[in-house]
């Protein structure tokens, strides 16, 4: 619970509620204050909302909307205190470089909507999720906030990265001219239970454990295995959420991530053990690879609102590889691709 009390009595608007980050966020939300009332925002309805939230369902409102609709977004802001927006079309490597276009247009589109809808509707708060992609492919290790508008976005997820730094740039001129408190959030390679395991629009960790897990041998690596991650377990992610959201609503982007730097090489051999496989590695130099370095400067995220990653990297393998084999494999008729 907030020490100060700041969710109790709120009434908060979550986008994208019911996907692998906002559900898990939404539970975290239900214990932050006494009297908090949620309201998860899904193009998908109710049926399709329920598989993630079905421990949380009783106490949550479900609002259908279509976020690339304003109207459907000035009904989901309605009476809201707070506005977490979370929902954004994402996507791993393979996906970005085949969908600058989509990706670009679908999260400029939502977002326009999300923060005219919250600015009209008077809420107090806004929570913008921003992207690491914001950065460019050279930059400082570990790189501080400060190089968010350096040069281009990194090719590879240049749409995705493109469409942050406009969502950043219209947040803080809806602030400027409207004055609504505006929280950024720059959170770096989330991953854990609930996480996308679809071939097509996996981020490395889920694509990794269904390759393993699925038998493959040996397992497919995108790139020499060289490029380095710092990943940040959903927990430790949505924990700093709300801290940004409660103690740092200055429009100002603050880095989200661990400072706990692995290789894909590595990060593969620590999947492959976890799952108590004996596969061998294929890296496949000629796939996109993205960045060659992602890790980020946690300094300002430390002084400002007392954020840190607690979860270890190996803990956080150990806990999604069980969710998955306990709700994935688990499921009759499941079968691996």
């Amino acid at each position: 619970m907030s020490a100060m009390g700041f969710w109790d009595g709120k009434r908060v608007l979550v986008t994208g509620g019911a996907g692998f980050i906002g559900s898990h966020l939404v539970e975290r939300l239900l214990s932050a204050g006494r009297g908090t009332r949620v309201t998860v925002a899904s193009r998908r309805g109710a049926a399709a909302a329920l598989p993630h939230l079905a421990a949380v369902a009783k106490d949550v409102r479900l609002e259908k909307a279509d976020l690339s609709r304003p109207e459907d977004c000035a009904r989901a802001c309605k009476g809201q205190d707070v506005v977490l927006h979370l929902a954004a079309r994402v996507g791993g490597v393979g996906y970005n470089v085949r969908h600058p276009a989509t990706m670009f247009r679908d999260n400029v589109r939502m977002t326009t909507h999300m923060l005219q809808a919250a600015q009209e509707a008077g809420a107090e708060r806004f929570l913008l999720v921003s992207s690491a992609c914001v950065y460019p492919r050279v930059c400082a290790i570990p790189t501080p906030e400060t190089e968010g508008f350096s040069g281009s976005p990194e090719e590879t997820n240049a749409g995705y990265g493109w469409a942050k730094r406009m969502a950043e740039f219209e947040a803080a001129a809806t602030h400027k001219e409207f004055g609504m408190r505006v929280a950024i959030a720059r959170p770096y390679n989330a991953y854990g239970p609930r996480d996308d395991f679809e071939p097509e629009t996996s981020h490395v960790i889920p694509a990794l454990i269904r390759k393993v897990l699925s038998g493959q041998d040996p397992v497919p690596v995108w790139g020499d295995g060289r490029q380095t991650r710092a990943f940040l377990y959903v927990d430790d992610f949505v924990r700093g959420l709300l801290d940004v959201t409660e103690r740092y609503a200055e429009c100002d982007p603050l880095n989200l991530g661990s400072d706990e730097e692995t290789s894909i090489g590595d990060l593969t051999r620590m999947i492959v053990e976890l799952c108590g496989s004996k596969a061998a590695l294929r890296f496949d130099s000629s796939a996109p690879q993205g960045q060659p370095r992602r890790c980020c400067d946690t300094t300002k995220a430390r002084s400002t609102i007392g954020f840190r990653a607690e979860v270890p990297l190996r803990e956080g393998l150990r806990r999604t590889i069980e969710w998955y084999r306990r709700t994935i494999e688990a499921k009759p008729g499941s079968a691996h691709v």
